[in-house]
């Protein structure tokens, strides 16, 4: 008889509604959660992810290495950040724990490039600890990709309509300043009507 896959989840926020509830869809269960946020710690995950209790609790993250050393999950999803250096202390206590993780980090999707030497450093403790590290991303990239695409398949005569973005309940500043301060609807028809289109 097959073990179930135990995970571990650090950063208990809005995308790990969506990764917990993963986990256990897929037949796998997680044996451990971590985060900053006072709110959220001492929660029973399952209350965080709307899939009734499930008797792990979230840890607050600075004692994250001592747990994943005891616990030893098979992996570790992390989903905190958007910038690998932000991430980069989750992956290096994965590491020295031994422990395999993945991340919805952007950067970490490709991170050699933008962050050569953390990706040098983490790259050597992953294979000093036989353990595997790496960024799926969150592929929200595809649709920014998608608006470029179009634009250059189509020719654009006039604007119909304009979209104000607004942050709803995401209380990250650091988040906010990441993607840009949205702009009022009013601002944007002014722009959208004075461009040379």
């Amino acid at each position: 008889m097959q073990r179930k896959l135990r995970a571990a989840q650090y950063g208990c926020g809005k995308m790990s509604v969506y990764s917990m509830r993963y986990v256990y869809e897929k037949g796998a269960e997680i044996v451990a959660a971590f985060d900053v946020n006072p709110a959220v710690i001492n929660k029973d995950i399952g209350d965080i992810a709307k899939i009734g209790k499930k008797g792990v609790l979230v840890q607050d993250a600075k004692n994250a290495a001592q747990i994943l050393k005891e616990v030893k999950p098979d992996i570790c999803i992390i989903t905190t950040q958007s910038l690998f250096k932000d991430v980069f202390d989750a992956f290096k206590t994965c590491a020295q724990a031994g422990v395999n993780a993945i991340s919805t980090c952007e950067e970490a999707f490709f991170p050699a490039n933008s962050s050569p030497a953390l990706t040098a450093e983490l790259d050597k403790l992953a294979k000093e600890h036989g353990c595997t590290l790496c960024g799926s991303g969150y592929q929200d990239v595809f649709w920014g990709n998608l608006i470029t695409v179009l634009s250059g398949a189509t020719l654009i005569c006039y604007i119909v309509d304009v979209v104000d973005y607004r942050l709803g309940d995401m209380r990250d500043v650091g988040r906010a300043y990441r993607i840009g301060n949205p702009f009022s609807v009013q601002k944007i028809r002014r722009v959208a009507e004075t461009a040379d289109i």
